[in-house]
């Protein structure tokens, strides 16, 4: 049926039997996303938890990009004082 589409991808021989089990990789996270609620519905503390743990997770990223930056700019000018010399 799209074998003359741009998008075709072939798989290989087992496509079938991995396309019909893709249904899990959106299933599984729809089914868990919805005990999630259900879970936050029944302990509304537990929103308070899951958004603190975002934020915290959030700042320990933030903070470490900023380490590597701070670590790439001190690198970079260390290399703007070395002076290369060919010899021929």
């Amino acid at each position: 049926m799209f074998n003359r589409a741009q998008t075709f991808v072939h798989f290989g021989g087992d496509a079938r039997r991995w396309i019909n089990q893709s249904w899990w990789l959106v299933f599984g996270p729809g089914v868990a996303l919805m005990l999630l609620a259900l879970a936050i519905i029944l302990w509304p503390q537990l929103l308070a938890y899951l958004v603190a743990g975002a934020i915290f997770l959030a700042g320990v990223a933030l903070s470490s990009w900023g380490l590597a930056l701070r670590r790439a700019t001190r690198v970079q000018a260390q290399q703007e004082n070395v002076a290369y010399y060919e010899v021929s």
